[in-house]
């Protein structure tokens, strides 16, 4: 298995990419939704940036699973949902489907630090882009447990 060790520096760059991304796209989220677990950190980092509200929602399916059903609020017409890798794509699919099938008329986008190009979802919004199936590879963010610092 390869290790990508990707560091606070490069989140932060990434996360300020997709920010300027999203704006130049000119979509102007009500809300930016953070999935737990990994899109929660970068999700309110784009939230303070973006000076926009931050909602988080359960919604693993892998290593903790657990689900959090999540509408927006009706006032919400553009809503960006956060992750830190689209993997499978299985996680955005659902909750895609979930939310075009009862909020009729929202712009739901879909923002990434990494998109796993070999996955069955293409993501808005990505900043790094990795075949992470084929070359067997395993991102380490920077939020995850101390022990996976290299030494």
């Amino acid at each position: 298995m390869n290790k990508l060790w990707y560091s606070w520096e490069e989140m932060r760059r990434d996360v300020n990419s997709l920010c300027r991304e999203i704006l130049l796209d000119k979509f102007d989220p009500d809300v930016i939704v953070g999935l737990s677990r990994g899109g929660l950190i970068p999700g309110v980092m784009m939230s303070h940036w973006m000076k926009k509200p931050f909602t988080p929602v359960k919604a693993a399916l892998r290593d903790y699973p657990e689900w959090e059903t999540y509408l927006p609020r009706k006032s919400d017409k553009q809503v960006l949902i956060v992750d830190d890798v689209c993997d499978s794509g299985e996680t955005f699919n659902k909750i895609s489907k979930y939310i075009i099938e009862r909020a009729n008329g929202v712009d739901v986008r879909y923002a990434v630090l990494y998109w796993n190009n070999e996955c069955n979802f293409d993501p808005h919004y990505y900043v790094n882009e990795i075949a992470k199936d084929s070359t067997k590879t395993w991102i380490h963010f920077p939020w995850e447990s101390w022990w996976n610092t290299p030494i």
